[in-house]
């Protein structure tokens, strides 16, 4: 086995959050495709990134995205103050909007469509259909452009092949304060339509959870007294997503794809702000379509796809008595891409383009024509080159352009060392950026904010955000133990954001505020992941993440970010088939209100879980969330919307057929 092979598998330990306690280091290198766009080993990856595995998916019950990479190192399930109980990905500190997510390498977006809230965009896709998820942690633009500042999160879902497999899981959660739960069911098939020629595959899944009440008495809000036991610190929420594909191997060398995939995804409850009470009424509906190409030619490979995600919202508030505002939106993205590889001696250069088209189309806020849009085009080159034994130097650049902000160029390098057998050095530096939403910049666009109390309007002076960003690692593993370290820095410039200090004007007796550029931010931390095999059944796993965020402008913390995040998980294999952990995550003060001076405290929960296999094709599991039911208990806090999830009992079976 190469020196590279030796640091890969054992560093892909430390890498994945393992679900079983007697997991032995990897015999096998694990491959990635999201750093490179080209399978490419975990160690020799120009990226820091994790890779959770389908087996560490069923080993607990949640199913939003949010819910199944929180527990990574740098990545927070970040909630969102005021939307009872959203959470977004935030990773390495950076908001949520700059995670870019990926379905087999396909964007998926609707951050036009749904400007308030979104978590939507985690719930696409049913768990069963996926084979692993690749997190990278650390800006992509140079790969995958706009948005992709903070990471990129890539879902791979399974390849069919001839033999037909069926798997179906549920879920049922409940909160021991008697006040409702949480479900979901899922089933996954595939297989051969015509052996070794054409292939299927279909998932499909539905989840619900009941609304949360925990509050009681009577509080003040700016619109008035209300009833807090009528808000609701976590909505309820009904899911349905539907995926499925067809696989032709044209022959061996060539294939084509079409996916298709559906999601509804329907919530309702009673938002509590420091205006009051909101009742909220969201449905979002999405349907996306997919056709893919893969070649392989006596030069190197090559990707075509095109790709068309539509987005349906339908969006009411209301708060006492008055209305405040409905908004029934229509989102199109049509996108073509592709990009070859080609080998020449010690560089692999891939290089590519895009065209992305998206329409907007929103008659309640865009008062005047009804609709926006915009194209955006992009070429990029990228070659990694392996110039000696133990030294891979990647770099690269893309071109963006912009219907209204031109060219932009977001170079990128990064350096891999295979320092020995034992150890592993990682650095690079990679600019981004990220253009202002269709309805940011609008000036037709009015919707109702600060809870009803005034509005906002688009700004077509609004620059792009963009950032440089520096990060360096190193690796170190043994037989049985391994650990990693990391620091990055952020540097942002033109962070966009609404202008709550001066108003543009006034109608019906409400300000007007508009979005303005933040001069400049700062983002940096430290990332510690280690893993230890203490015996040949029990694994201890944990990481650590430290942040320091300033706004260059007010000398001020960011706001939700929390400047200490660990977790530690040790696992035990009982036998063969019964593995049980024990789990603590701590999360540490979290400035929420900068004007208000309100800060969120630190808190630590535990998690307790089980699984068992009755027999390799029905297994179960079991185990309690929150197991101290931790909460917040200052109402300046809890009356902002945040909350921590209660103490949930929950059970659960995986059959395979």
């Amino acid at each position: 086995m190469s020196t590279r092979t030796k640091v890969s598998t054992a560093i892909l330990a430390v890498l994945s959050s393992s679900a079983y306690a007697n997991e032995a280091i990897e015999t096998d290198e694990q491959m990635v495709v999201t750093a490179t766009h080209t399978e490419t080993s975990v160690i020799e990856a120009p990226a820091t990134i994790s890779v959770i595995t389908e087996e560490e998916l069923m080993a607990e019950p949640g199913t939003a995205l949010n819910d199944l990479v929180k527990n990574i190192a740098g990545v927070e399930s970040q909630v969102d103050g005021g939307r009872a109980g959203r959470e977004m990905i935030s990773i390495r500190g950076m908001d949520s909007k700059f995670t870019m997510i990926l379905i087999n390498g396909r964007k998926i977006s609707s951050s036009n469509a749904i400007f308030r809230g979104n978590d939507f965009d985690l719930s696409t896709i049913p768990k069963e259909s996926i084979q692993r998820i690749e997190v990278i942690r650390g800006p992509m633009s140079a790969l995958y452009g706009s948005e992709a500042l903070g990471g990129v999160i890539n879902v791979i879902t399974k390849k069919p092949d001839n033999e037909w497999r069926t798997q179906f899981n549920a879920d049922y959660g409940y909160r021991d304060d008697d006040d409702g739960g949480e479900y979901s069911t899922g089933l996954y098939t595939s297989g051969a339509l015509i052996d070794d020629t054409l292939f299927m595959s279909f998932s499909v899944s539905q989840s619900a959870r009941d609304a949360w009440n925990p509050y009681t008495g009577t509080a003040t809000g700016s619109n008035g007294d209300y009833d807090r036991s009528e808000a609701t610190a976590l909505e309820e929420r009904d899911t349905l997503a539907v995926t499925g594909g067809l696989l032709w191997y044209i022959n061996q060398d060539h294939d084509l794809s079409f996916d298709f995939t559906y999601s509804d995804d329907d919530r309702e409850g009673i938002i509590e702000s420091t205006s009051g009470l909101t009742e909220s009424d969201q449905r979002v509906k999405r349907d996306t379509q997919a056709i893919t190409y893969n070649g392989v030619w006596d030069w190197g490979d090559s990707l075509l796809r095109y790709n068309r995600d539509a987005v349906v919202s339908k969006d009411n508030y209301n708060s006492k008595n008055t209305t405040l505002g409905y908004y029934d939106i229509d989102e199109v993205n049509h996108s073509v891409d592709g990009h070859a590889t080609t080998y020449w001696g010690d560089h692999t250069v891939t290089s590519g383009a895009d065209w992305n088209y998206s329409e907007l189309n929103n008659p309640d806020s865009l008062t005047e024509t009804g609709t926006a849009s915009v194209n955006q085009y992009a070429l990029f080159v990228q070659d990694q080159w392996a110039f000696a034994d133990d030294y891979t130097f990647t770099y690269g650049t893309r071109v963006d352009m912009h219907d209204d902000f031109g060219a932009h160029w977001s170079p990128r390098a990064y350096l891999v060392n295979n320092f020995s057998d034992k150890i592993t050095i990682k650095g690079g530096v990679g600019t981004a950026f990220n253009a202002p939403t269709l309805l940011q910049l609008s000036e037709e666009n009015i919707i109702n904010s600060c809870k009803g109390s005034c509005q906002v309007v688009g700004n077509p002076d609004l620059d792009p955000e963009t950032s440089v960003s520096y990060e360096a690692s190193v690796a170190y593993v043994e037989t049985n133990w391994q650990i990693e370290t990391g620091v990055f820095r952020n540097e942002i410039k033109n962070l966009i954001d609404q202008d709550r200090d001066n108003p543009v004007g006034s109608i019906n007796g409400q300000d007007i505020y508009t979005y303005k550029n933040i001069d400049e931010a700062v983002i940096q931390g430290f990332e510690f992941t280690a893993s230890y095999e203490i015996i040949e059944s029990v694994n201890l796993r944990g990481n650590y993440t430290f942040l320091d965020t300033e706004d260059k402008t007010t000398n001020e913390s960011l706001e939700d970010r929390p400047d200490h995040a660990a977790m530690a998980r040790l696992g035990w294999a009982v036998n063969n088939d019964l593995d049980t952990f024990v789990r603590v995550n701590y999360t540490g003060e979290t400035i929420i209100s900068n004007d208000d001076n309100v800060s969120r405290p630190s808190y630590v929960t535990a998690d307790l879980g089980v699984n068992y296999s009755i027999h390799q094709q029905f297994r179960l599991r079991a185990g309690v969330n929150n197991l101290t039911d931790e909460r917040f208990d200052e109402v300046e806090v809890t009356s902002r919307g945040y909350a921590i999830d209660p103490r949930t009992w929950y059970v659960g079976m995986t059959a395979d057929f």
